[in-house]
């Protein structure tokens, strides 16, 4: 990801990205040194002021829903129960499994389907308190886009679907197992 900042920042140097002689050898000037280490401040800045909160990041290999964003609380759905992980949690790392995920910030809550995926639970490396949890997902949509009815569609055809082979009868029992989930998660 790149920063709104570091953009604006690397107008105002020099479009040479080393030296002046254009060398990868050659050290950058003091100017592009200068430059760099604004850009490090300033993309950092907004979660500077964070103190004791849980900074999440919830990411699919499509996109990256939240990058450290400051919340009070994750409750995900572990493939040994559904648990919930607030700042300072004892370190974790999980397996999840289908199901909804729900993201607390102050009143407002956000809830999430996710197919599977693992969560990371990490203590600060810093001095700001702020634990960070990452969740790392196959897929993760926003509870609000599931159809319920296309998703019972999909279970009737799975059903339906000839269980002649191995492979027919492991497609069909995974693939209701999801669609339940996407069922439940729908109402």
């Amino acid at each position: 990801l790149k920063a709104p900042h570091s953009e604006a920042i690397s107008r105002t140097l020099p479009h040479q990205t080393t030296g002046s002689d254009n060398n990868p050898s050659t050290p950058p000037t003091l100017l592009q040194k200068m430059a760099l280490r604004a850009a490090r401040i300033l993309r950092f800045a907004e979660s500077a002021g964070v103190q004791n909160r849980l900074l999440l990041s919830l990411c699919t290999p499509a996109e990256a829903i939240a990058v450290k964003k400051p919340v009070d609380s994750v409750t995900v759905p572990g493939t040994e129960g559904t648990f919930t992980v607030t700042n300072n949690h004892s370190l974790i790392v999980s397996q999840l499994k289908a199901g909804v995920i729900t993201v607390r910030d102050g009143q407002e809550s956000k809830d999430y389907f996710l197919s599977d995926g693992f969560l990371f639970y990490n203590h600060p490396t810093d001095g700001s308190g702020c634990c960070t949890c990452e969740v790392s997902a196959v897929e993760c949509v926003p509870t609000s886009a599931l159809d319920k009815d296309r998703a019972a569609q999909v279970l009737s055809e799975l059903m339906a679907a000839p269980k002649d082979t191995e492979w027919d009868r492991a497609r069909a029992q995974l693939g209701a197992a999801l669609v339940n989930q996407v069922i439940k998660a729908a109402e």
